[in-house]
């Protein structure tokens, strides 16, 4: 948690845990599409992700950063 609070505020870090975020979301849809998960569940592991991408969006915008103007993230 120390760590995390150090970094938490830094564009660097608030960028990996966005990645981390996005690779994990893909990975869910992944499982979903080739059947080892249920679309329902499926849903459900998202929603966690889904609100750590926001709060991490609204962090870098906060930092004049707006993900949705950034290729890599569309």
């Amino acid at each position: 948690m120390q760590e995390e609070e150090i970094l938490g505020d830094t564009v660097e870090y608030l960028d990996e845990e966005l990645q981390k975020a996005i690779a994990a979301v893909e990975n869910i849809a992944a499982r979903v599409y080739e059947g080892t998960l249920d679309a329902y569940e499926g849903f459900v592991q998202t929603e966690e992700y889904n609100k750590k991408i926001v709060d991490i969006g609204n962090k870098l915008k906060e930092k004049g950063i707006d993900i949705t103007k950034i290729a890599e993230y569309q």
